[in-house]
């Protein structure tokens, strides 16, 4: 019995780490290429909650009993609040660039797409088009986040994504440090469950064993 608890905190474990160790190793892959690597929010959103949904999920899961109704219930309540507080179009994040590149890169875009525009600390302002850019930077990242806001910003948001991949493509983008312990970070998490599992691989094999006969 004991066994079997040690080997069911194991797999608990290892499920949270997985999707952890996948997030720091996109992340560490992100801030080695050598041009700065633009997404959409929702897409960077997903990242991330694929990532930290299993270390709250299990808890409840724990508390409440998995079930046939349970579990399809959990997943439900996941994707609906997951879809409510997923960012709007018109959002993107840059990985593997400063705050001052991704400025210039985002004023060369709105050149590129012939609008007028005004620096207003970290955000660029474009009266004619009904468009405010706003850029926030997370230094630990490496990454800085853009908004179009305003009434031109649904008009707006497909065209300067292109202009802005194009621009993008033109900045060099050397590896940070902060790659290099993502990506050990993620080694890391990735070797410790099967560190785990060493010293109970007889009876995983036995288990595996009665279920395929």
């Amino acid at each position: 019995m004991i066994g079997s608890e040690q080997l069911s905190l194991s797999v608990q474990a290892a499920t949270v780490m997985a999707p952890v160790a996948v997030y720091f190793l996109l992340l560490g892959l992100l801030n080695s290429r050598p041009r700065p690597q633009l997404l959409t929010a929702r897409s960077d959103f997903i990242l991330l909650n694929v990532a930290v949904l299993p270390i709250f999920c299990l808890p409840v899961l724990s508390f409440v009993g998995a079930s046939a109704w349970t579990l399809p219930a959990a997943a439900g309540a996941i994707l609906a609040v997951a879809a409510f507080l997923a960012p709007r179009a018109g959002q993107w994040v840059v990985y593997n660039i400063s705050m001052p590149e991704a400025l210039r890169a985002a004023e060369r875009a709105l050149r590129a797409m012939g609008l007028a525009y005004r620096r207003e600390g970290r955000a660029l302002v474009c009266p004619d088009a009904s468009l405010r850019l706003r850029l926030r930077a997370v230094t630990l990242l490496r990454n800085v986040s853009l908004s179009a806001e305003g009434d031109g910003a649904a008009r707006c948001a497909r065209q300067f994504h292109d202009h802005l991949a194009v621009e993008l493509a033109r900045v060099s983008a050397g590896t940070s440090p902060m790659a290099a312990t993502f990506l050990l970070l993620a080694t890391t998490l990735i070797v410790t469950p099967l560190g785990l599992f060493a010293d109970r691989m007889p009876e995983i094999v036995r288990i595996i064993t009665d279920l395929v006969r």
